[in-house]
């Protein structure tokens, strides 16, 4: 067993000039591809919004994710986690850009919901609607929406303030005691707000389709996208001198809970389908009947494959979860297979099916600006809790 150094006493800032340029680079890559969008939802409306939407989707459940994490961490009072917290913090400081970019989705309501049109629709569909239109109406989604928006914000700002307080000398015992407290509310907040905005963003592209079990499914997809994401930003964070020496059982730790997110996915889409399949109503079989036709039905093909069983078997290896290269190819694999997941239940509800050339255009434009956003709000602060009191103890953590 190697030993590792003693950890620094001091915080460092390891956004230099390189990190600003990076930052600067994606935020320009990221307002070009915007820019191509806002003409594709002129140009390209029956396929622009789904794209955007399934874009937006997939990188906000990564800070969401993270945020779960790091509230899970401080609820659970586990050690280890120490170790990389910051690079999660720094992961949910984006969340108020999304606020911003939920504007595009506001203007596409009437292209992306059925609930939101004006035009008629036939029956058995229009009974639906009517009966929901005191919750289903575009003003009222909006609200619920920057509330949900407005909430997570305000929670991982306040988690993030409060660690980073610890490098400006305030009591670390004192901060990691309250940091605790206000992460008990904080899971339940952030749980049920996940929850209904999983029923209101997504279940609701199909008003006919109705599953108890959405809000959940949609949490543990988010929990899964994001811990894929923090095992891609630790081992690329280690490897250039951004986090402390990790040891094989931080990988290892990361593995285990990428490994416990993907069965978490894996049982709830499951048991809905099993249960939409032995109730054979017929509202509910059109939900997958949609998507198991055409390029949807490879996609499903894939999502049981490549998305389940694939890292499945991968993240069973002990070895593999303490390697640290390898790890990291699982959770690229899982991070790609996350957004064919979205991908397969967003965009089978658009006129334009499949996979389309503004897929990519979307992805690149939330994703770049959120990137660069997040390096900038990262300059001038620590990405190592070293003045955590557990943080030595996060460092020597072992796992067998």
């Amino acid at each position: 067993m190697t030993s590792l150094p003693a950890p620094t006493t001091e915080p460092r800032d390891f956004v230099a000039r390189r990190g600003l340029v990076a930052a600067c680079i994606a935020l320009v890559i990221g307002a070009l591809a915007l820019a191509v969008m806002a003409w594709a939802f002129q140009a390209e409306p029956a396929r622009a919004y789904h794209s955007y939407l399934t874009a937006y989707v997939f990188v906000l459940s990564v800070p969401l994710g993270a945020l779960g994490f790091t509230l899970i961490a401080h609820a659970a009072n586990t050690t280890w986690p120490v170790a990389l917290r910051r690079l999660s913090e720094a992961s949910v400081a984006v969340l108020p850009l999304f606020l911003l970019l939920f504007v595009p989705v506001v203007l596409g309501l009437a292209r992306l919901y059925p609930w939101a049109r004006t035009a008629p629709v036939p029956e058995p569909l229009a009974s639906v609607l009517a009966h929901r239109r005191v919750f289903m109406n575009p003003r009222f989604f909006t609200i619920r929406a920057c509330v949900f928006l407005g909430v997570w914000s305000f929670i991982a700002l306040r988690l993030r303030r409060s660690s980073l307080a610890m490098d400006a000398g305030t009591s670390g015992v004192e901060r990691s005691l309250a940091l605790r407290r206000s992460s008990y509310a904080g899971l339940v907040v952030t749980a049920l707000t996940v929850a209904f905005a999983g029923f209101d963003w997504l279940m609701s592209l199909s008003p006919e389709f109705a599953s108890t079990m959405f809000g959940a499914y949609f949490i543990a997809t988010c929990l899964f996208g994001g811990c894929a994401w923090l095992v891609l930003l630790v081992a690329f964070a280690e490897a250039r001198g951004f986090s402390g020496p990790l040891d094989d059982s931080h990988y290892h730790a990361l593995g285990r809970l990428l490994l416990t997110f993907l069965i978490f996915v894996g049982y709830l889409a499951f048991f809905q389908y099993m249960l939409c399949w032995i109730a054979n109503k017929p509202d509910e079989v059109a939900f997958y009947l949609a998507r198991s036709r055409g390029t949807y039905g490879w996609e499903s093909a894939f999502l049981v494959l490549g998305h389940m069983f694939v890292p499945f078997l991968a993240l069973l290896s002990f070895r593999l979860k303490r390697r640290a290269r390898e790890l990291a190819v699982v959770g690229a694999w899982c991070l790609a297979s996350h957004y064919v997941h979205l991908h397969w239940l967003i965009t089978a509800e658009s006129e334009r099916r499949g996979f389309d050339w503004l897929d990519p255009v979307a992805l690149v434009a939330v994703a770049g600006l959120a990137v660069g956003t997040a390096i900038l709000l990262q300059h001038g602060k620590s990405t190592v809790a070293v003045r955590d009191p557990r943080y030595a103890a996060a460092l020597a953590y072992r796992s067998r």
